[in-house]
């Protein structure tokens, strides 16, 4: 299962500057009540198709919902049979041209399934993870996949395939649409990482890029490593198979363990995020530019957020967006705007009310500027509450 790095510490009389943040509108869409009739617990990110309907997943209880551009939130499947649905669905969704949604859940009726759901709300099981003792086999798939033009599916497992991790140290994956599954790398735990997390990202020539949230440098010393050696590497499989690793985290001020699926921009750079590392391990912003140069582009501070564990988007100006799990001024995360210069501004500081705490994904961007994100917990009305959706206008 994806290790979370979440703390539920409460700080609301944290006495931190807040960084100026722009005239932005704040709207809480949905708040999950938290029992059989709803969900709890969003932690994938959020998909908006051309209509304007969101969708995304909640973990306890499993559904896939959506939100209609009226704002009218429903519950399109529940997934709580591991048996047969599924269960535990952590990953950000896709979508085909015919409307249907495709996701993963960690638990299923062996080590994790992908899974799809028509537009009118009919679950049915793409490929299940067979699991079990058997650690050369793929299991726990992660993150969300991707779909190529013609409709293979591509993914992380972040377990099993290599017998080199107590667990095995995971694979990248091909689906086709004939069913078939194809192991495309098996993780060893060395210089290559290990326990990859996706989604993954694809460009126009058909190269892969993806993180491990472990392995690379095994002189790196951090809190909380995955297998507990390792601070993760950003990888490249290109389109005839062949893996590269594009740079090995350090730790301390170079960032370690990514969390979030990578941005690809025009230009071929990618950026990403960095869980721990950077001042006072509260994680980083980087980027790896087409040349493979690897480039710290920010720091987090307290303010400003700690601990970023989603992906990021981008604006046409090259501004980043993204979420912090924890920090802000209220220690409860932050939703922030990375600038050409490195600057950040705090978009919204959670403050565990109606506007949520905890973001676990990163955001979605419209064409119009809006982003949109979810949260895992808030406390309005209990201690630990359901967490919500929501949406940051320009």
């Amino acid at each position: 299962m994806r290790k979370r790095y979440l703390t539920l510490v409460v700080l609301i009389g944290f006495a931190l500057a807040i960084l100026p943040t722009q005239a932005q509108t704040f709207t809480a869409l949905h708040q999950f009540n938290n029992n059989q009739t709803d969900g709890a617990f969003s932690e994938g990110a959020i998909l908006r198709d051309a209509a304007g309907n969101l969708y995304g997943t909640t973990t306890s209880p499993a559904t896939v919902f959506k939100i209609d551009n009226k704002g009218k939130e429903s519950v399109l499947t529940f997934l709580n049979n591991s048996a047969t649905t599924g269960a535990f669905p952590t990953g950000t969704l896709i979508q085909d041209q015919a409307g249907n949604l495709y996701g993963v859940a960690e638990g299923g009726p062996g080590a994790g399934v992908i899974y799809k759901i028509s537009p009118q709300g009919v679950e049915s099981i793409v490929f299940a993870f067979s699991g079990g003792l058997n650690v050369d086999v793929p299991e726990l798939p992660a993150g969300g996949v991707i779909m190529d033009r013609t409709g293979n599916i591509f993914g992380a497992a972040q377990f099993g395939s290599d017998q080199s991790c107590q667990l095995g140290c995971g694979s990248i994956f091909e689906l086709s649409t004939t069913g078939h599954l194809q192991l495309l790398h098996k993780f060893t735990g060395g210089s290559d990482g290990a326990n990859p997390i996706g989604p993954l990202v694809q460009d126009a020539d058909g190269n892969l890029f993806g993180v491990t949230q472990s392995g690379g440098d095994f002189l790196c010393k951090e809190i909380f490593l995955f297998e507990g050696a390792g601070c993760g590497v950003v990888f490249k499989l290109d389109k005839n198979r062949n893996f590269s690793v594009l740079h090995t985290f350090k730790g301390r001020s170079d960032g370690a363990v990514p969390q979030g699926g990578l941005l690809l921009d025009a230009a071929g750079n990618l950026f990403g995020t960095a869980f721990k590392g950077g001042k006072t391990e509260h994680g980083t912003v980087y980027r790896i530019a087409k040349d493979g140069t690897y480039t710290i582009l920010h720091r987090f501070i307290q303010r400003e957020g700690r601990n970023p564990n989603g992906g990021l988007v981008a604006d046409p100006a090259g501004n980043l967006y993204g979420t912090a799990q924890q920090g802000g001024i209220h220690n409860l995360g932050t939703a922030f705007q990375l600038a050409a210069d490195g600057s950040v501004k705090v978009l919204h500081a959670f403050a565990g009310l109606e506007d949520g705490a905890v973001p676990f994904a990163g955001l979605f961007r419209d064409g119009a500027g809006h982003l949109y994100g979810t949260t895992v917990k808030n406390f309005l009305i209990q201690q630990v509450q359901g967490g919500n959706v929501f949406e940051i206008t320009p």
